[in-house]
């Protein structure tokens, strides 16, 4: 296929450069409109694709497949940002100021969201007039390959955007290379900040782990929040990075703990290929047996299963966990990327956002409390790129700005400000 492995037989950055002169922004935005048309007409494929290559159930495939598309035909609307804007300077003459592009982007996506997650970076790029490197998940080609497939059906010129089956060292040594101008990585934040360090010139975006929180302060509907939160932490075997892994409810809140315990017990679980099924199995065996080793480390820690526990025939299932500090260096610390969530008590608000803030990693957290006091104090408190009110953490609306701060990253995907960033203003500035 057509910019597959270029890297092993010519310098992918040699011919990013020579893509450099970008095209005109109204054909940048058409492209990216066709390239949605063609992914919305072979969805069923690409969603198929994706179940196939990484077990995600194909309900939540489906959806990532659409959610791509407000990724692509949001990006072209903020192409509308590129637009030169003419500035009066008094009697200092009149400027334009252009956004150009930053020079060639390696993306590294993961195999989570193998496809919306690489619209995330290549869209942008596309719109900014930047030639891209893609480095998907190994465990993912296949979605990728199709995804470049219909690229090029859309009318991209071979070279704008290469498909690179790079090793972790030739990904490493592009970094280092001046000619690259950004890095758009998700992953893992040892390996995110460790590619951060190696770049010599570009700029970087990092979006890496999380451990979200979600607060159950005020809860009317309990068995409907209870159900929710399930969902959240446990929806394609909770390898999210925004899923829900720490729960943290009012002290004496009973029904909230059994309501939880049965509302784990009843996510669906089980073939991917199923229509109903919420949590499939783990990516592959590594990913099972990591997230078995988790659940025992745990109940080693003095942990107590409320829910799930066992492993079957599609991985560990929806799991529960009680008794345990939030000051637990694994709760603390760790990203889990399993089905599996903690649970903890708080005396009052406040104790609850200071143990939220025990992690050090920060995207989402979720806050069911919608009195205006509360969550102004909360959206203060907490160091994290987005607080989703009356709801979980995991939540992404492509159209926001999405990222985390403190060990989770910096800089922010979603097209507004994603077309920015893979920019830098230029001025044209003509004096009297």
């Amino acid at each position: 296929m057509s910019g597959t492995d270029s890297w092993r037989r010519a310098d992918p950055l040699a011919v990013a450069e020579a893509h450099l002169d970008p095209l005109p922004l109204g054909e940048r935005a058409s492209l990216l409109r066709r390239w949605a048309d063609r992914i919305e007409r072979r969805s069923e494929d690409l969603a198929r694709t994706i179940c196939r290559s990484v077990r995600k159930p194909i309900t939540l495939a489906r959806a990532e497949v659409a959610r791509g598309l407000t990724t692509l035909r949001a990006t072209a609307d903020a192409c509308r940002l590129l637009v030169p804007a003419g500035i009066a300077l008094d009697g200092a003459g009149n400027a334009e100021i252009h956004r150009v592009p930053v020079g060639p982007v390696l993306a590294v996506t993961p195999f989570n969201f193998p496809l919306n997650l690489a619209l995330h970076k290549l869209a942008p790029a596309i719109a900014a007039g930047c030639p891209a490197l893609w480095k998907p998940s190994p465990k993912a080609t296949g979605v990728a390959e199709l995804a470049m497939d219909l690229l090029h059906e859309a009318g991209a010129e071979a070279g704008l955007v290469q498909l690179v089956h790079a090793d972790d060292a030739q990904v490493e040594a592009w970094c280092r290379d001046r000619r690259l101008g950004l890095l758009s990585f998700t992953g893992s934040a040892e390996v995110g900040w460790r590619l951060h360090a190696a770049c010599t010139r570009a700029r970087t975006a990092l979006e890496l782990g999380g451990n979200a929180a979600v607060v159950l302060d005020r809860v009317a509907d309990v068995p409907a929040v209870a159900a929710r939160v399930a969902w959240g932490a446990c929806a394609h075997a909770g390898q999210v990075c925004i899923k829900v892994q720490r729960i943290f409810i009012p002290d004496g809140r009973d029904d909230l703990v059994a309501a939880l315990a049965a509302a784990f017990a009843a996510v669906p679980h089980g073939d991917p290929w199923d229509p109903g099924t919420v949590c499939g199995p783990a990516v592959d065996e590594a990913a099972a047996g990591r997230a078995t080793a988790l659940v025992a480390d745990l109940l080693g820690l003095g942990g107590r299963i409320l829910a799930g526990g066992e492993a079957g025939p599609w991985g560990l299932a929806p799991t529960l966990v009680d008794g345990l500090t939030a000051h637990a260096a694994p709760v603390r610390d760790r990203e889990w990327f399993a089905p599996v969530a903690s649970l903890h008590r708080y005396r009052d608000l406040d104790d609850a956002l200071d143990q939220v803030e025990l992690s050090p990693f920060g995207i989402n957290a979720g806050l069911y409390n919608d009195d205006p006091a509360a969550v102004a104090r909360a959206f203060q408190r907490l160091r994290v790129g987005t607080l989703v009110v009356g709801d979980i953490p995991t939540r992404r609306d492509d159209r926001l700005p999405y990222g985390g701060m403190k060990a989770s990253g910096h800089g922010r995907e979603g097209a507004l400000d994603a077309v920015l960033a893979y920019t830098e203003p230029k001025v044209l500035w003509r004096p009297t």
